[in-house]
């Protein structure tokens, strides 16, 4: 194993000192789940750029967004991965006591950075941590059509306009962060014709014509959840998913022309997913899988292509991994872990990951057991993820699950102390340890 990870770094520096530094894309979608690319098994959505990019690199496919403080979800993802701080010391970050950001860092080492697109993090203004920036997006668009044009073409054109216009001797980090799918839903025709609604399949998980999930307070739609608005979501998501991929098609072109792909390490993600009526729930606070996972896909030298790994991760993973493949030390701590020794075949993942909404659901996965705690009513739910993917039985009453959840709880106790978390599940604990 040791030798593996010797001759992954050596090939890998023999990369970098034939191509000196490598420049890195980093594309965020917002709201995209992984049931949005193709890659991820979905036959019925167009994403052949995407994909094309899973094929050279690879896919993490149990990629977790920790949670949020916000209905917001994005401003917890996303200031997590510019700080590298666990949730609740990300919810702490203010323009005054922002630790060193993810640009700075990497302009600690010689890079120019620049940003176009989707800015919705905490911390310090976008424009002082970037050495260059394009149009900067609200993280809520009244509307993508503007004079300009639509706003998926203005970001992807101004990052194509940075590709071709750029001359600095430095390696770049460019982060084109688009809003789609994000609402409102607003794409071109052509894109809303190859996703016919009434055709859309929705999966087993979602209820159809129920009542909403009363223990997720956060709800997009009238009650009782009706399939065929659902229906209609998915197909304007998967619309505007299609497009904003034919986009990142023109950017990927666009290094290839100005022989810059080889050069260039690539990571595309997206700051969480959403629910479309998955377990009774309309929308992206809650804790259930559709919303919490989303795409994670890396592309660099040296990285095995078109390869998939299941192993839990967070996202925010990504930054210090970044770092690993590129051989650069961090004097600045960070809370996330190095993918590398995933890649790399020579370490393991986690043995749980932690999830929370605000201060009423708590979650905990550890070997294909997930517990969903909801502290302000008492109710729990248990899921084995490898038999039950879209969570659609509740474990949680059977006389053999309760070892399970006593072993659930106890990480998910460790972990409130690791993250600072203060929310009270001492009458859960107490309850189970009976």
């Amino acid at each position: 194993m040791k030798l593996r990870r010797l001759i992954f770094f050596l090939s890998f520096g023999y990369t970098l000192t034939n191509f000196a530094q490598l420049n890195i894309l980093f594309i965020e979608s917002d709201d995209q789940s992984n049931q949005t690319v193709g890659a991820y098994g979905n036959k019925a959505i167009s994403t052949p750029n995407i994909d094309a990019l899973a094929k050279e690199g690879t896919s993490f496919t149990a990629a977790y967004n920790m949670g949020c403080w916000s209905p917001a979800v994005c401003i917890p993802s996303r200031t997590m991965l510019i700080y590298g701080k666990y949730l609740w010391k990300s919810q702490e970050i203010n323009k005054q006591n922002a630790p060193k950001s993810l640009p700075e860092k990497l302009q600690d080492h010689g890079y120019y950075t620049y940003m176009t697109g989707k800015w919705h993090a905490m911390g310090k203004n976008v424009k002082d941590i970037f050495n260059e920036t394009g149009s900067i997006q609200p993280g809520q668009l009244k509307t993508y059509n503007s004079e300009g044009g639509h706003i998926t073409d203005i970001t992807a054109n101004e990052a194509i306009d940075f590709l071709k216009e750029y001359k600095n001797d430095k390696p770049f980090f460019a982060y084109v962060a688009f809003n789609a799918p994000h609402v409102p839903r607003q794409t071109e025709q052509k894109y809303y014709d190859m996703y016919p609604a009434d055709e859309v399949l929705l999966p087993p998980s979602v209820m159809y014509s129920t009542p909403l999930n009363t223990n997720v307070k956060y709800q997009y739609t009238n009650n009782p959840l009706r399939s065929k608005t659902m229906q209609q979501r998915v197909q304007q998501n998967n619309a505007m998913v299609t497009h904003m991929d034919d986009r990142i098609g023109a950017i990927i072109n666009t290094l290839k022309e100005q022989k810059l792909y080889d050069r260039t390490l690539i990571v595309f993600t997206s700051d969480h997913g959403i629910n479309f009526g998955e377990n009774g729930v309309a929308g992206k606070v809650c804790l259930y899988e559709p919303s919490v996972t989303a795409p994670l896909i890396i592309k660099a030298p040296s990285i095995t292509p078109n390869s998939k790994i299941s192993s839990r991760v967070y996202l925010q993973d990504v930054v210090p991994t970044l770092f690993d493949l590129l051989d650069l030390e961090v004097n600045e701590p960070t809370d996330f872990e190095s993918l590398v020794p995933l890649l790399t075949q020579t370490g393991k993942a986690r043995t749980s990951i932690y999830l929370a909404m605000f201060d009423d659901q708590r979650g905990i996965i550890s070997e294909d057991n997930k517990l969903i705690v909801y502290p302000k009513t008492g109710i729990l739910e248990l899921y084995d993820l490898k038999k039950d993917p879209w969570e659609t039985v509740n474990l949680i009453t059977r006389k053999k699950s309760k070892s399970t959840v006593l072993n659930l709880l106890e990480q998910l106790k460790t972990w409130q102390h690791k993250t600072s978390d203060k929310t009270d599940l001492s009458a859960i604990y107490t309850k189970y340890q009976r």
